[in-house]
């Protein structure tokens, strides 16, 4: 491979980490992945975004544990209609119902606390299939035998998330490498007055440390729309002094640093 002519890196925000931890945004990560070891560019995350990532698995290992399973017990047993046994009650087309009242509560908790939301996504696909089959059947089980499936599909979504936390603290073995650059403050700052919520202005901040102490391009790279690249062509448009900072999908980043 000849030497590459691309100078400078790219700075992950956490939802990019845990796309690659998790195994999400497979075509958007394929590419991006692929840019980076044609060209041989160096990436990096920063402490305030391992912290994040950290943060995020383990509130969600902790929600899967202990919430989840109470909740769609409590409104199987009838929270919302008549209590019930479940060990003497057969499944029924309104338990569907039900479970949809159910993980309505779970993913309106989830991205009210910023939980990763694969696992109890996965968890509802995995139920709703199970029960619709069981419906469809002349000889229907018990609701019972399903929250002992439950509980052990609960148990295989909590290994993944431990499976990747663990190759997230293992980063420094995979393509992406953990900085030492601090927040820049005066962006931090200024990224607040324009909007930006403080937790990502410290992400992007060390982007702008990293420039200026490394001499060379540094480009944050994300899949949040929502809160940072719909904003971000309007506040370079009126602050001049955050143009120096690039913040793009990871799909776009090679393109920033030609």
């Amino acid at each position: 491979m000849s030497q590459s002519t691309i100078l400078g890196c790219f700075y992950l925000d956490s939802c990019v980490v845990l796309s690659e931890a998790l195994g999400q945004n497979k075509a958007r990560m394929g590419k991006f992945k692929q840019d980076v070891q044609k060209h041989r560019i160096n990436c990096y995350v920063s402490p305030s975004v391992v912290t994040e990532c950290e943060y995020l698995i383990k509130n969600t290992i902790n929600f899967l544990d202990f919430v989840l399973k109470k909740v769609l017990v409590v409104y199987l047993e009838g929270i919302t209609t008549k209590p019930r046994d479940l060990d003497s009650t057969q499944v029924s087309n309104e338990d569907l119902r039900t479970i949809k009242e159910a993980f309505m509560t779970v993913n309106q908790t989830a991205r009210q606390f910023d939980l990763i939301t694969d696992p109890f996504q996965a968890v509802e696909e995995w139920f709703v299939e199970k029960l619709d089959t069981e419906v469809e059947k002349t000889k229907k089980r018990m609701l019972g035998d399903f929250v002992v499936s439950l509980t052990a599909t609960i148990l295989e979504e909590i290994t993944k998330l431990e499976s990747a936390f663990e190759t997230l603290v293992d980063l420094e073995a995979s393509y992406i490498s953990k900085s030492t650059q601090s927040p820049y403050r005066p962006v931090v700052d200024l990224l607040v007055q324009n909007g930006i919520h403080t937790a990502d202005a410290v992400h992007i901040s060390v982007v702008e440390s990293h420039q200026r102490s490394q001499h060379h391009k540094a480009v944050f790279v994300t899949f949040d729309y929502k809160t940072i690249l719909l904003k971000w062509t309007d506040i370079q448009r009126f602050e001049s002094r955050l143009r120096s900072i690039v913040c793009c999908d990871p799909i776009y980043g090679l393109s920033h640093l030609r």
